[in-house]
């Protein structure tokens, strides 16, 4: 099963973040709820509050969102 995630990250200070976009594959809502706990950067990890949506998406949706991150970073990298 896959997933797309949207998590408060940053550590800007008390209240101050960004939220970001996770795309991951995980055999339930769960087992992904942990996963995202542990990610580097995820603000209040000792509760689940960092994490604003769990959705479960199609293979492709989950293919085209890695991609669409991998196109950005290369983007940013390369100028």
């Amino acid at each position: 099963m896959f997933y797309k995630l949207i998590i408060e990250c940053g550590h800007m200070g008390a209240g101050n973040g960004y939220e970001k976009v996770w795309f991951i594959k995980g055999s339930n809502p769960l087992a992904i709820l942990q996963k995202a706990r542990a990610m580097p950067g995820v603000k209040r990890k000792e509760t689940s509050l960092a994490i604003k949506l769990i959705k479960e998406i199609s293979r492709e949706e989950y293919i085209n969102g890695i991609n669409s991150k991998r196109a950005a970073v290369k983007i940013l990298l390369n100028g």
